[in-house]
């Protein structure tokens, strides 16, 4: 979720917190002056700072509630407790977003780890208040659970409660120097730093990890695996000759472009169809722009790694699909768009004025082309959309890699991503292995082991396994 998102359906739920933070503090009002005061007699004044801080209370409590269930779609039925899974994929992916939805979950609680030690004298014991934010987070999770818009994760209980844990540690700071006047600069600074432990080790742990993600050479693969299946139940079967000799493959890259590079294609896309980019219209994300034409007629988005993009003329959706074009054809269509194709290619007609084009690592010049490219051609012979995914690659280097029959023990071992697939007693046979090639994280084009197996009678399930020898810890 971006931070511009966030701050939108906070403000969106700021009216909801407000409106019941006043009808409940209204309702409050009310008992004390009406029930307490005039019925009971009672003499115990109101403390108004204690209610404008309850006030602020309710409201973020409602504003949470509406961000973690409220804001959420129906029908997520999932419990996820494998513990830090949300990190191994956010690693695996090593994209910002990931990393960004993380920060935020921990960030979310710091409020009611800050407040809570301000409205009630016994949250200032650190047991009491770390029990409060992990009831409050225990409870959000159950309840996404029941009304399945959300998946209960463990993770989340953790990050919320770490979050809590750092709000306590920055507000006892001040409440601890406040009412220790005459403490020394030496203990102060000790208090400082043991109420910022919490804060202290997850920044360190957060660098440490973005650190050997830039030192590391290559890449991740977001197809690794998050966490081991449990196999002890599932019979495996093959019938592949699993050979175990030593293998070398090539790792070959690709240009990872950015913002600036986003921006010049578009132009040049757009100057194709004579107009221009409507920069008030530009939505940026990490690792994606999309862009809308001055006359609304086009739309353009860009991938920066291997500024793959897609294009889509709005003014030609009516026209219908020219059919029966030949390879020839589409690839002078496309050209006007600067889009160079090789002679042969795996080309198909899917009908209604759609066409496919693939190439597998076809040797164009110094460089490979891979990927595929999905477009549709009008009947006024115009490109009305094109989603070109077809990447040019150069050689790295070439690196060891597993045997097939390391990778397959892999399988047996459970190291491999295959979601809500394999139940206890589950039946697999593995009956197709090939060499595939996967884009990593850094723009690196890895080999990977694509596994076909049929599934407790389902057929055509994949699995993928990174073939790097010394990328296994992936």
């Amino acid at each position: 979720m971006r931070i511009s998102a966030v701050i939108q359906l906070a403000r969106r739920y700021m009216i909801v917190g407000i409106l019941g933070a006043v009808i409940i503090i209204s309702l409050f009002l009310i008992g004390y002056f009406l029930v307490y005061k005039k019925l009971m007699k009672g003499t115990k004044k109101l403390n108004l700072s204690k209610v404008g801080l309850w006030s602020i209370f309710l409201i973020y409590m409602i504003i949470v509630l509406g961000a973690t269930i409220g804001d959420r779609i129906s029908g997520y039925e999932s419990v996820n407790l494998h513990l830090f899974s949300s990190y191994k994929y956010a690693y695996n992916n090593f994209s910002l977003r990931e990393w960004r939805n993380i920060i935020l979950n921990i960030l979310m609680f710091v409020p009611i780890g800050f407040i809570m030690p301000l409205l009630l004298k016994k949250c200032e014991s650190w047991y009491i208040t770390y029990l409060v934010g992990f009831g409050i987070t225990l409870f959000i999770e159950i309840l996404q659970l029941i009304s399945k818009r959300g998946i209960f994760e463990l993770d989340d209980i953790i990050n919320n409660t770490l979050g809590c844990v750092i709000g306590y540690g920055i507000v006892m700071i001040f409440i601890s120097l406040l009412r220790r006047k005459k403490v020394s600069q030496k203990h102060k600074a000790l208090i400082t730093i043991a109420y910022q432990i919490p804060l202290i080790v997850l920044t360190i742990s957060i660098s440490v990890i973005f650190i050997n993600y830039y030192k590391q050479e290559l890449g991740n693969l977001s197809i690794s695996s998050i966490y081991n299946i449990d196999m002890s139940t599932v019979d495996v079967s093959t019938k592949l000759n699993l050979d175990n000799k030593l293998k070398k493959a090539y790792v070959y890259e690709t240009y990872v472009g950015n913002k600036e590079d986003a921006i010049n294609l578009a132009n040049k896309i757009f100057s194709k169809v004579n107009t221009n980019i409507d920069e008030s219209q530009n939505d940026e994300y990490d690792d994606t722009i999309v862009f809308k034409s001055e006359n609304g007629n086009y739309s353009l988005c860009v991938y920066y790694k291997g500024l793959r993009t897609w294009f889509t003329d709005f003014s030609q959706f009516e026209a219908g699909g020219k059919e029966n074009l030949t390879y020839k054809e589409v690839q002078d269509l496309l050209s006007k768009f600067d889009i160079k194709l090789p002679k042969e290619a795996d080309f198909k007609d899917d009908g209604e004025g759609n066409y496919s084009i693939s190439l597998d690592m076809v040797k164009s010049g110094d460089v490979y082309l891979d990927g595929e490219l999905l477009c549709t051609i009008s009947k006024n012979d115009i490109v009305s959309d094109f989603t070109n995914n077809i990447v040019s690659y150069k050689p790295y280097k070439e690196y060891d890699i597993l045997s097939l029959k390391e990778a397959y023990d892999k399988i047996l071992r459970g190291e491999f991503r295959l979601l809500d697939v394999l139940g206890k007693n589950s039946n697999m046979e593995v009956t197709y292995a090939n060499l595939i090639y996967e884009l990593d994280s850094k723009g690196f084009y890895q080999p990977v082991y694509d596994f076909t197996a049929n599934i407790d009678g389902e057929v055509n399930h994949h699995i993928y396994i990174p073939a790097l020898r010394n990328n296994t810890s992936q």
